[in-house]
Protein backbone atom coordinates (compact mmCIF):
# COMPACT_ATOMS: atom_id res chain seq x y z
CA UNK A 1 0.00 0.00 0.00
CA UNK A 2 1.37 3.12 -1.22
CA UNK A 3 0.48 6.34 0.40
CA UNK A 4 1.97 10.16 -0.11
CA UNK A 5 1.96 11.70 2.86
CA UNK A 6 3.04 15.21 2.71
CA UNK A 7 5.08 15.56 5.81
CA UNK A 8 5.34 20.19 5.57
CA UNK A 9 1.59 20.08 5.37
CA UNK A 10 -0.02 21.53 8.80
CA UNK A 11 -3.20 19.17 9.24
CA UNK A 12 -2.28 16.26 11.83
CA UNK A 13 -0.42 13.50 10.44
CA UNK A 14 -3.32 11.19 11.15
CA UNK A 15 -6.15 12.97 9.30
CA UNK A 16 -3.33 12.76 6.36
CA UNK A 17 -3.90 8.89 6.79
CA UNK A 18 -7.20 9.22 7.02
CA UNK A 19 -7.92 10.78 3.54
CA UNK A 20 -5.18 8.67 1.81
CA UNK A 21 -6.42 5.33 2.77
CA UNK A 22 -10.41 6.58 2.18
CA UNK A 23 -8.91 7.46 -1.37
CA UNK A 24 -7.54 4.09 -2.00
CA UNK A 25 -10.54 2.30 -0.68
CA UNK A 26 -13.41 4.78 -2.58
CA UNK A 27 -10.64 4.52 -6.16
CA UNK A 28 -10.76 0.38 -6.00
CA UNK A 29 -7.36 0.00 -5.01
CA UNK A 30 -8.23 -1.21 -1.72
CA UNK A 31 -10.78 -3.81 -2.25
CA UNK A 32 -12.77 -5.30 0.38
CA UNK A 33 -12.10 -7.61 2.90
CA UNK A 34 -8.25 -6.70 1.79
CA UNK A 35 -6.15 -6.50 5.22
CA UNK A 36 -4.52 -3.33 5.77
CA UNK A 37 -0.29 -3.39 7.80
CA UNK A 38 -0.04 -3.24 11.21
CA UNK A 39 -0.18 0.20 12.64
CA UNK A 40 3.49 -1.06 13.47
CA UNK A 41 4.97 -1.42 10.02
CA UNK A 42 2.80 1.29 8.66
CA UNK A 43 4.07 3.76 10.99
CA UNK A 44 7.81 2.57 10.15
CA UNK A 45 6.97 2.57 6.19
CA UNK A 46 5.65 6.34 6.45
CA UNK A 47 8.22 7.50 9.68
CA UNK A 48 5.59 8.38 11.79
CA UNK A 49 4.78 7.58 15.42
CA UNK A 50 2.34 4.59 15.68
CA UNK A 51 0.11 6.13 18.12
CA UNK A 52 -0.61 8.51 14.85
CA UNK A 53 -1.74 5.30 12.49
CA UNK A 54 -3.34 3.68 15.28
CA UNK A 55 -5.38 6.91 15.87
CA UNK A 56 -5.93 6.94 11.84
CA UNK A 57 -7.18 3.43 11.98
CA UNK A 58 -9.82 4.22 14.85
CA UNK A 59 -11.06 6.95 12.71
CA UNK A 60 -11.65 4.96 9.98
CA UNK A 61 -13.63 2.27 11.41
CA UNK A 62 -15.75 5.35 13.02
CA UNK A 63 -16.41 6.15 9.70
CA UNK A 64 -16.95 2.53 8.23
CA UNK A 65 -14.16 1.72 5.93
CA UNK A 66 -12.51 -1.08 8.56
CA UNK A 67 -13.42 -3.57 10.37
CA UNK A 68 -11.13 -5.20 12.88
CA UNK A 69 -10.97 -8.67 13.88
CA UNK A 70 -9.71 -9.63 17.44
CA UNK A 71 -6.49 -10.66 16.80
CA UNK A 72 -6.25 -10.19 13.23
CA UNK A 73 -5.58 -6.85 10.96
CA UNK A 74 -7.67 -4.56 10.34
CA UNK A 75 -9.68 -5.71 7.20
CA UNK A 76 -10.79 -2.93 4.49
CA UNK A 77 -15.17 -2.65 4.49
CA UNK A 78 -17.78 -1.92 2.12
CA UNK A 79 -19.75 0.79 3.10
CA UNK A 80 -22.12 3.28 1.39
CA UNK A 81 -21.18 6.69 -0.02
CA UNK A 82 -21.63 9.82 2.01
CA UNK A 83 -25.33 10.98 0.90
CA UNK A 84 -24.46 14.48 -0.96
CA UNK A 85 -27.30 17.13 0.17
CA UNK A 86 -29.59 16.98 -2.40
CA UNK A 87 -33.02 19.52 -1.89
CA UNK A 88 -34.86 17.31 -4.95
CA UNK A 89 -34.52 13.67 -2.67
CA UNK A 90 -37.14 12.04 -1.24
CA UNK A 91 -37.53 9.54 1.21
CA UNK A 92 -38.17 6.44 0.23
CA UNK A 93 -40.50 6.16 2.95
CA UNK A 94 -44.37 7.80 2.43
CA UNK A 95 -44.67 9.49 5.57
CA UNK A 96 -48.37 10.24 4.35
CA UNK A 97 -48.89 6.59 5.13
CA UNK A 98 -46.86 6.37 7.77
CA UNK A 99 -48.07 9.23 9.64
CA UNK A 100 -51.58 8.50 12.23
CA UNK A 101 -54.82 9.87 11.10
CA UNK A 102 -54.94 12.17 13.68
CA UNK A 103 -51.65 13.81 12.45
CA UNK A 104 -52.67 13.78 8.54
CA UNK A 105 -55.92 16.11 9.75
CA UNK A 106 -53.13 18.28 12.06
CA UNK A 107 -50.86 18.56 9.31
CA UNK A 108 -53.43 19.58 6.22
CA UNK A 109 -54.85 22.28 8.58
CA UNK A 110 -51.23 23.68 9.31
CA UNK A 111 -50.68 24.24 5.45
CA UNK A 112 -53.34 26.28 5.16
CA UNK A 113 -53.58 27.72 8.97
CA UNK A 114 -52.88 31.57 9.01
CA UNK A 115 -55.49 33.03 11.25
CA UNK A 116 -52.60 36.01 12.86
CA UNK A 117 -50.38 35.96 9.29
CA UNK A 118 -51.36 36.94 5.82
CA UNK A 119 -50.07 34.99 3.27
CA UNK A 120 -49.42 37.17 0.71
CA UNK A 121 -45.21 37.54 0.29
CA UNK A 122 -46.17 41.49 -1.65
CA UNK A 123 -46.18 43.15 1.85
CA UNK A 124 -45.11 46.41 2.40
CA UNK A 125 -43.00 48.05 5.52
CA UNK A 126 -46.17 50.15 5.43
CA UNK A 127 -48.66 47.43 6.03
CA UNK A 128 -50.71 47.33 9.01
CA UNK A 129 -51.77 44.06 10.67
CA UNK A 130 -54.82 44.45 12.67
CA UNK A 131 -54.43 40.42 13.25
CA UNK A 132 -51.45 39.49 15.43
CA UNK A 133 -52.43 38.87 18.90
CA UNK A 134 -48.28 38.90 20.48
CA UNK A 135 -47.58 42.18 22.31
CA UNK A 136 -45.71 45.02 21.03
CA UNK A 137 -42.53 44.44 21.63
CA UNK A 138 -41.52 48.72 21.54
CA UNK A 139 -43.42 48.04 25.45
CA UNK A 140 -40.86 45.72 26.61
CA UNK A 141 -39.21 45.86 29.62
CA UNK A 142 -35.58 44.79 28.05
CA UNK A 143 -33.60 46.37 30.64
CA UNK A 144 -35.07 45.66 33.66
CA UNK A 145 -35.32 41.84 32.11
CA UNK A 146 -31.41 42.18 31.41
CA UNK A 147 -30.58 43.31 34.76
CA UNK A 148 -32.51 40.35 36.19
CA UNK A 149 -30.80 37.79 33.80
CA UNK A 150 -27.82 38.93 34.62
CA UNK A 151 -27.83 38.71 38.73
CA UNK A 152 -29.02 35.31 38.44
CA UNK A 153 -26.16 33.90 35.95
CA UNK A 154 -23.77 35.74 38.37
CA UNK A 155 -25.38 34.43 41.70
CA UNK A 156 -27.15 31.02 40.70
CA UNK A 157 -25.85 30.89 36.89
CA UNK A 158 -24.77 26.71 37.75
CA UNK A 159 -28.57 25.92 39.35
CA UNK A 160 -30.18 27.70 36.47
CA UNK A 161 -28.73 25.93 33.70
CA UNK A 162 -29.32 22.61 35.32
CA UNK A 163 -32.52 20.70 34.72
CA UNK A 164 -35.63 21.78 37.02
CA UNK A 165 -38.10 19.44 38.86
CA UNK A 166 -41.11 18.68 36.61
CA UNK A 167 -43.62 20.70 38.39
CA UNK A 168 -41.39 24.16 37.93
CA UNK A 169 -39.32 26.27 40.29
CA UNK A 170 -40.68 26.40 43.10
CA UNK A 171 -40.57 29.47 44.40
CA UNK A 172 -42.01 30.41 40.63
CA UNK A 173 -44.99 28.84 41.71
CA UNK A 174 -45.29 30.27 45.09
CA UNK A 175 -45.08 33.50 43.82
CA UNK A 176 -47.89 32.15 41.69
CA UNK A 177 -49.76 31.10 44.31
CA UNK A 178 -49.84 34.65 45.75
CA UNK A 179 -50.63 36.49 42.89
CA UNK A 180 -53.61 33.87 41.94
CA UNK A 181 -54.94 35.41 45.98
CA UNK A 182 -55.26 38.78 44.51
CA UNK A 183 -57.92 37.37 42.07
CA UNK A 184 -59.49 35.64 44.86
CA UNK A 185 -58.42 32.01 43.71
CA UNK A 186 -57.03 30.39 47.14
CA UNK A 187 -54.45 27.65 46.29
CA UNK A 188 -51.09 26.19 47.06
CA UNK A 189 -47.75 25.96 45.15
CA UNK A 190 -48.43 21.68 45.26
CA UNK A 191 -51.75 22.67 42.99
CA UNK A 192 -49.69 24.71 40.60
CA UNK A 193 -47.86 23.54 37.47
CA UNK A 194 -45.54 25.33 35.32
CA UNK A 195 -45.61 24.60 31.44
CA UNK A 196 -44.67 25.92 28.26
CA UNK A 197 -47.10 28.94 28.16
CA UNK A 198 -51.12 28.27 28.48
CA UNK A 199 -50.84 26.59 24.85
CA UNK A 200 -48.92 23.32 26.38
CA UNK A 201 -51.18 23.87 29.20
CA UNK A 202 -54.16 23.64 27.44
CA UNK A 203 -52.39 20.28 25.43
CA UNK A 204 -51.54 18.11 28.52
CA UNK A 205 -55.32 18.87 30.19
CA UNK A 206 -56.53 17.56 26.62
CA UNK A 207 -53.97 14.43 26.74
CA UNK A 208 -55.17 13.64 30.79
CA UNK A 209 -59.16 13.93 29.63
CA UNK A 210 -58.77 13.15 26.32
CA UNK A 211 -58.77 10.10 23.78
CA UNK A 212 -60.59 8.23 21.03
CA UNK A 213 -64.67 9.30 21.10
CA UNK A 214 -64.18 11.80 23.44
CA UNK A 215 -66.01 15.48 23.59
CA UNK A 216 -65.38 18.74 24.83
CA UNK A 217 -67.26 21.52 24.97
CA UNK A 218 -65.81 24.95 23.56
CA UNK A 219 -67.13 28.91 23.28
CA UNK A 220 -68.29 29.60 19.18
CA UNK A 221 -66.20 30.97 18.62
CA UNK A 222 -63.35 30.13 20.75
CA UNK A 223 -59.73 30.52 20.69
CA UNK A 224 -58.20 29.30 16.87
CA UNK A 225 -55.53 27.01 18.32
CA UNK A 226 -57.32 25.23 20.89
CA UNK A 227 -59.67 23.54 18.11
CA UNK A 228 -57.07 21.93 15.62
CA UNK A 229 -55.19 20.60 18.95
CA UNK A 230 -58.34 18.95 20.63
CA UNK A 231 -58.88 17.44 17.27
CA UNK A 232 -55.76 15.89 17.48
CA UNK A 233 -56.10 14.60 20.94
CA UNK A 234 -59.16 12.75 19.54
CA UNK A 235 -62.22 14.95 21.17
CA UNK A 236 -65.30 15.65 19.22
CA UNK A 237 -65.79 19.62 19.21
CA UNK A 238 -69.18 20.74 20.46
CA UNK A 239 -69.41 24.32 19.75
CA UNK A 240 -72.04 26.55 22.16
CA UNK A 241 -72.82 30.15 20.74
CA UNK A 242 -71.33 33.16 22.10
CA UNK A 243 -74.32 35.79 23.12
CA UNK A 244 -73.40 39.62 24.82
CA UNK A 245 -73.05 38.37 27.76
CA UNK A 246 -70.93 35.10 27.66
CA UNK A 247 -71.37 31.50 26.46
CA UNK A 248 -75.20 30.43 25.80
CA UNK A 249 -75.87 28.38 28.75
CA UNK A 250 -78.99 27.04 28.08
CA UNK A 251 -77.48 25.44 25.02
CA UNK A 252 -75.08 24.35 27.34
CA UNK A 253 -77.34 22.33 29.43
CA UNK A 254 -78.73 20.70 26.55
CA UNK A 255 -75.92 19.84 25.18
CA UNK A 256 -74.64 18.35 28.88
CA UNK A 257 -78.26 16.48 29.48
CA UNK A 258 -77.70 14.31 26.32
CA UNK A 259 -74.30 14.09 25.66
CA UNK A 260 -71.16 12.81 27.88
CA UNK A 261 -68.44 15.51 27.59
CA UNK A 262 -65.39 15.05 29.25
CA UNK A 263 -64.82 19.03 29.84
CA UNK A 264 -66.14 22.71 29.12
CA UNK A 265 -63.53 25.13 27.78
CA UNK A 266 -64.05 28.51 28.64
CA UNK A 267 -62.35 32.24 28.68
CA UNK A 268 -64.15 34.46 30.75
CA UNK A 269 -62.14 37.84 30.47
CA UNK A 270 -61.67 39.52 27.35
CA UNK A 271 -62.39 36.03 25.28
CA UNK A 272 -60.84 34.75 22.40
CA UNK A 273 -61.77 36.83 19.50
CA UNK A 274 -65.11 38.70 21.25
CA UNK A 275 -63.30 40.54 24.33
CA UNK A 276 -66.22 39.87 26.02
CA UNK A 277 -66.23 39.59 29.55
CA UNK A 278 -68.76 37.88 31.59
CA UNK A 279 -70.59 38.62 34.69
CA UNK A 280 -70.30 37.11 38.07
CA UNK A 281 -73.86 36.00 37.81
CA UNK A 282 -73.04 34.11 34.57
CA UNK A 283 -69.52 32.43 36.12
CA UNK A 284 -71.84 31.30 38.74
CA UNK A 285 -74.52 29.59 36.89
CA UNK A 286 -71.81 27.95 33.88
CA UNK A 287 -69.91 26.63 37.66
CA UNK A 288 -73.38 25.14 38.52
CA UNK A 289 -74.50 23.57 35.57
CA UNK A 290 -70.95 21.87 35.52
CA UNK A 291 -70.82 20.84 38.94
CA UNK A 292 -74.55 19.10 38.45
CA UNK A 293 -73.57 17.48 35.73
CA UNK A 294 -69.72 16.13 37.03
CA UNK A 295 -68.41 18.00 34.25
CA UNK A 296 -64.56 20.18 34.42
CA UNK A 297 -64.04 23.37 33.48
CA UNK A 298 -61.08 24.42 31.94
CA UNK A 299 -61.09 28.16 32.49
CA UNK A 300 -58.56 30.20 30.23
CA UNK A 301 -57.25 33.30 32.21
CA UNK A 302 -54.46 34.00 29.38
CA UNK A 303 -55.09 37.80 29.78
CA UNK A 304 -56.24 38.11 32.98
CA UNK A 305 -53.68 40.35 34.18
CA UNK A 306 -55.01 43.25 31.37
CA UNK A 307 -57.56 44.49 32.81
CA UNK A 308 -58.00 48.16 32.66
CA UNK A 309 -61.47 49.26 32.63
CA UNK A 310 -63.94 49.47 35.45
CA UNK A 311 -63.90 46.22 37.67
CA UNK A 312 -63.54 42.98 36.09
CA UNK A 313 -65.61 39.82 38.41
CA UNK A 314 -63.12 37.37 39.72
CA UNK A 315 -62.14 34.19 37.90
CA UNK A 316 -64.78 31.00 38.19
CA UNK A 317 -61.99 29.47 39.55
CA UNK A 318 -62.19 31.85 42.94
CA UNK A 319 -65.39 30.59 43.71
CA UNK A 320 -64.72 26.75 43.11
CA UNK A 321 -65.13 24.72 46.24
CA UNK A 322 -65.49 21.72 44.64
CA UNK A 323 -62.20 21.24 42.44
CA UNK A 324 -64.00 21.11 39.36
CA UNK A 325 -61.98 24.17 37.72
CA UNK A 326 -58.84 23.79 35.64
CA UNK A 327 -57.47 27.63 35.07
CA UNK A 328 -55.10 28.38 32.98
CA UNK A 329 -52.58 31.03 32.98
CA UNK A 330 -49.59 32.79 31.49
CA UNK A 331 -47.20 35.58 31.36
CA UNK A 332 -47.13 35.64 27.46
CA UNK A 333 -49.58 37.79 26.76
CA UNK A 334 -48.54 40.80 29.33
CA UNK A 335 -44.64 40.62 29.02
CA UNK A 336 -42.51 37.92 26.45
CA UNK A 337 -44.33 36.22 24.18
CA UNK A 338 -40.95 34.04 23.40
CA UNK A 339 -40.15 33.24 27.30
CA UNK A 340 -43.26 30.65 27.45
CA UNK A 341 -44.26 29.96 31.04
CA UNK A 342 -47.64 29.64 32.05
CA UNK A 343 -48.84 27.35 34.44
CA UNK A 344 -51.55 25.49 35.19
CA UNK A 345 -53.50 25.44 38.64
CA UNK A 346 -55.96 22.29 39.61
CA UNK A 347 -56.77 19.67 42.01
CA UNK A 348 -53.80 18.03 43.52
CA UNK A 349 -54.22 14.67 41.91
CA UNK A 350 -54.73 16.27 38.61
CA UNK A 351 -51.45 18.36 38.76
CA UNK A 352 -49.89 15.04 39.47
CA UNK A 353 -50.86 13.31 36.76
CA UNK A 354 -50.28 15.85 33.89
CA UNK A 355 -46.87 16.61 35.80
CA UNK A 356 -46.48 12.67 34.11
CA UNK A 357 -47.52 13.18 31.04
CA UNK A 358 -45.34 16.51 31.07
CA UNK A 359 -42.35 14.85 32.77
CA UNK A 360 -42.08 12.06 29.62
CA UNK A 361 -43.06 14.93 27.21
CA UNK A 362 -40.31 17.31 27.38
CA UNK A 363 -38.71 16.69 30.99
CA UNK A 364 -39.25 19.98 32.43
CA UNK A 365 -39.56 23.92 30.93
CA UNK A 366 -36.54 26.02 31.28
CA UNK A 367 -34.86 25.89 34.19
CA UNK A 368 -33.10 29.76 33.36
CA UNK A 369 -36.79 31.70 32.36
CA UNK A 370 -38.47 30.09 35.31
CA UNK A 371 -35.85 31.50 37.63
CA UNK A 372 -35.04 34.71 35.97
CA UNK A 373 -38.98 35.32 35.74
CA UNK A 374 -39.32 34.64 39.18
CA UNK A 375 -36.60 37.29 40.07
CA UNK A 376 -38.42 40.02 37.92
CA UNK A 377 -41.78 39.61 39.86
CA UNK A 378 -39.67 39.49 43.00
CA UNK A 379 -38.26 42.68 42.02
CA UNK A 380 -41.72 44.68 41.50
CA UNK A 381 -40.94 44.90 37.65
CA UNK A 382 -43.84 42.97 36.28
CA UNK A 383 -46.40 44.86 38.52
CA UNK A 384 -44.73 48.23 37.48
CA UNK A 385 -44.49 46.82 33.92
CA UNK A 386 -48.55 45.83 34.38
CA UNK A 387 -49.15 49.67 35.30
CA UNK A 388 -47.70 50.93 32.30
CA UNK A 389 -49.47 48.02 30.05
CA UNK A 390 -52.75 49.49 31.64
CA UNK A 391 -51.95 53.49 30.91
CA UNK A 392 -50.72 52.80 27.38
CA UNK A 393 -53.99 50.18 26.47
CA UNK A 394 -56.48 52.24 27.88
CA UNK A 395 -55.55 54.79 25.08
CA UNK A 396 -55.34 52.44 22.32
CA UNK A 397 -58.51 50.81 22.92
CA UNK A 398 -60.40 54.29 23.20
CA UNK A 399 -58.57 55.09 19.66
CA UNK A 400 -60.00 51.96 18.30
CA UNK A 401 -63.67 52.52 19.46
CA UNK A 402 -63.33 56.03 18.41
CA UNK A 403 -61.87 55.13 15.19
CA UNK A 404 -64.42 52.04 14.12
CA UNK A 405 -67.30 54.71 15.28
CA UNK A 406 -65.96 57.15 12.47
CA UNK A 407 -64.90 54.80 9.97
CA UNK A 408 -66.85 51.61 9.76
CA UNK A 409 -69.92 51.56 7.30
CA UNK A 410 -73.16 51.58 10.09
CA UNK A 411 -73.91 48.18 8.55
CA UNK A 412 -70.99 46.52 10.74
CA UNK A 413 -71.17 46.21 13.93
CA UNK A 414 -68.21 45.32 16.75
CA UNK A 415 -68.06 44.31 20.52
CA UNK A 416 -66.21 46.75 23.46
CA UNK A 417 -64.02 44.92 25.19
CA UNK A 418 -63.37 46.10 29.25
CA UNK A 419 -59.94 44.58 28.63
CA UNK A 420 -57.18 42.42 26.41
CA UNK A 421 -56.29 43.48 22.84
CA UNK A 422 -59.39 42.07 20.61
CA UNK A 423 -62.42 42.60 18.84
CA UNK A 424 -65.28 41.17 17.31
CA UNK A 425 -66.52 42.44 14.03
CA UNK A 426 -69.75 41.33 12.18
CA UNK A 427 -70.22 42.19 8.48
CA UNK A 428 -73.66 42.42 7.01
CA UNK A 429 -72.87 38.91 4.96
CA UNK A 430 -70.45 36.43 5.12
CA UNK A 431 -66.81 36.32 2.95
CA UNK A 432 -64.57 33.71 2.74
CA UNK A 433 -60.78 34.14 4.01
CA UNK A 434 -59.15 34.70 0.30
CA UNK A 435 -61.88 37.32 -0.70
CA UNK A 436 -61.70 39.33 2.80
CA UNK A 437 -57.91 39.23 2.64
CA UNK A 438 -57.31 40.21 -1.42
CA UNK A 439 -60.07 43.15 -0.45
CA UNK A 440 -57.98 44.44 2.38
CA UNK A 441 -54.50 43.83 1.23
CA UNK A 442 -55.14 46.12 -1.93
CA UNK A 443 -55.64 49.04 0.60
CA UNK A 444 -52.53 47.78 3.14
CA UNK A 445 -54.15 46.22 6.02
CA UNK A 446 -55.25 43.06 7.10
CA UNK A 447 -57.51 40.70 9.93
CA UNK A 448 -58.16 37.43 11.49
CA UNK A 449 -60.91 35.94 9.36
CA UNK A 450 -63.82 34.74 11.85
CA UNK A 451 -63.87 31.27 10.34
CA UNK A 452 -60.68 29.93 12.15
CA UNK A 453 -62.74 30.74 15.19
CA UNK A 454 -65.46 28.27 14.86
CA UNK A 455 -65.72 24.79 15.12
CA UNK A 456 -65.73 23.01 11.64
CA UNK A 457 -66.48 26.34 9.51
CA UNK A 458 -64.85 28.27 6.76
CA UNK A 459 -66.22 31.04 5.75
CA UNK A 460 -67.93 33.84 8.40
CA UNK A 461 -69.59 37.06 8.70
CA UNK A 462 -67.07 37.73 11.42
CA UNK A 463 -63.31 38.90 11.79
CA UNK A 464 -61.22 39.63 14.70
CA UNK A 465 -59.16 43.09 14.87
CA UNK A 466 -55.77 43.48 17.95
CA UNK A 467 -54.61 46.35 18.68
CA UNK A 468 -51.86 44.33 20.77
CA UNK A 469 -48.58 45.34 18.27
CA UNK A 470 -49.80 48.37 17.19
CA UNK A 471 -49.47 52.50 18.86
CA UNK A 472 -52.32 54.76 18.16
CA UNK A 473 -51.28 56.37 15.82
CA UNK A 474 -51.32 52.53 13.82
CA UNK A 475 -54.67 51.58 15.27
CA UNK A 476 -55.88 54.85 13.94
CA UNK A 477 -54.46 54.34 10.70
CA UNK A 478 -55.32 50.64 10.33
CA UNK A 479 -58.66 51.03 11.11
CA UNK A 480 -59.34 53.90 8.33
CA UNK A 481 -57.79 51.70 5.55
CA UNK A 482 -60.43 49.08 6.68
CA UNK A 483 -63.12 51.34 6.97
CA UNK A 484 -62.45 52.17 3.02
CA UNK A 485 -62.12 48.73 2.06
CA UNK A 486 -65.36 47.85 4.02
CA UNK A 487 -67.05 50.73 2.58
CA UNK A 488 -66.18 49.36 -1.02
CA UNK A 489 -67.14 46.06 -0.06
CA UNK A 490 -70.83 46.92 2.03
CA UNK A 491 -73.17 49.62 0.95
CA UNK A 492 -74.50 51.89 4.06
CA UNK A 493 -78.17 51.20 4.76
CA UNK A 494 -78.48 53.76 7.79
CA UNK A 495 -77.64 53.82 11.34
CA UNK A 496 -77.10 50.27 13.45
CA UNK A 497 -76.83 49.48 16.68
CA UNK A 498 -73.19 48.44 17.51
CA UNK A 499 -73.14 45.12 19.26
Amino acid sequence: MLLNIDKSSSTPAYKRIVEEIKNLINQGTLETGKPLPSSRSLAQKLGVNRSTVYQAYAELQAQGYLQSRPGSYNIVQKRRKEAAYNPKSRSLISWEKASSSEAKRLYETFLCYSPERPKSSKLSDQFISLAALDPDPRLYPLEDFRKCLNTVLLNSGTESLQYGTYKGYRPLCEHIAQRLRLHGISVSDEEILITNGAQQGIDLVARVLGGPNKKAVVESPTYANVIPLLDFNGFKILGVPMKQNGMDLGALEKILDRENVSFVYTIPNFQNPTGITTSHYHREKLLNICLEHRVPIVEDGFEEDMKYFGKVDLPIKSIDDNNIVIYLGTFSKALFPGLRIGWITADKELIQRIAAIKRFADLTSSNLAQIVMHYFCQQGFYDRHLKRLHRVFRRRMQVALKALEKYLPSTVSWTRPVGGYTLWVKMPRKLNEVDLHEQLLAHGVTVSPGGYYFPNQHSSEYFRLSIARLNEQEIEEGIKRLGKALHKLFKPSGPERRA
